[in-house]
């Protein structure tokens, strides 16, 4: 799914607007924390969850509940190194609050020095749910997300959907070991391999989520 991005109300745009004419080093990215912006924040969110299908930007999960608590507004380029993106419609995206947690402050962007928001996938380190389908770049096998390409490895590691396989499976080693890592990377070494493997995968995997 490429998610869409949303189109702020006359109210919300005019302070989008008044905020991005300020200076850069004016920006302040706690400005999104503040009490003025709560309706605004408020409806960011409902229109993401909705939009994704109640479906987590990073780890695909479906939570299965629009309640805004378990939800976090997601600023893909993250607002503390690049404020200038914070109201930017396509760095918004409705996050669960692990993968949040777990993404934290990284650097997503191939160049960090951007002043103008990139318009295409090539520009992003990570998934990215305006430009990217899930499914190009991860193969989920129940409690298991397995890397096609090296944007899924990234958003694997450093959104720890690795956590999953943690919590149910009896890995050998843990899983956030960079031996993991090895592992898994030559799962797509070739077809009949990647077969052997998933089909080993699935046959370890609980029959519910």
């Amino acid at each position: 799914m490429i998610v869409t991005p949303v189109v702020y109300c006359e109210d919300d745009q005019t302070l989008v607007d008044a905020f991005n004419h300020l200076p850069r080093p004016n920006m302040d990215s706690n400005y999104w924390s503040s009490d003025e912006l709560k309706d605004l924040r408020g409806r960011v969110k409902t229109f993401y969850i909705t939009a994704q299908g109640s479906r987590c930007c990073y780890c695909n999960r479906h939570l299965g509940t629009e309640n805004h608590r378990v939800w976090d507004v997601e600023h893909i380029a993250d607002r503390s190194k690049h404020a200038w993106f914070m109201f930017t419609p396509t760095n918004l995206a409705a996050a669960c609050l692990d993968c949040n947690t777990a993404k934290s402050s990284t650097e997503v962007l191939t160049n960090a020095r951007r002043v103008t928001y990139p318009s295409g996938s090539q520009h992003f380190k990570i998934i990215h749910p305006h430009f990217n389908r899930f499914a190009d770049h991860i193969l989920r096998v129940g409690q298991v997300y397995l890397p096609k390409t090296s944007k899924g490895k990234f958003t694997i590691y450093k959104c720890d959907l690795l956590r999953f396989a943690e919590k149910y499976i009896e890995w050998e080693n843990r899983a956030v070991d960079r031996r993991f890592e090895t592992e898994v990377s030559t799962v797509f070494a070739d077809g009949l391999m990647a077969q052997a493997a998933v089909e080993n995968i699935i046959a370890q995997l609980p029959n519910a989520e």
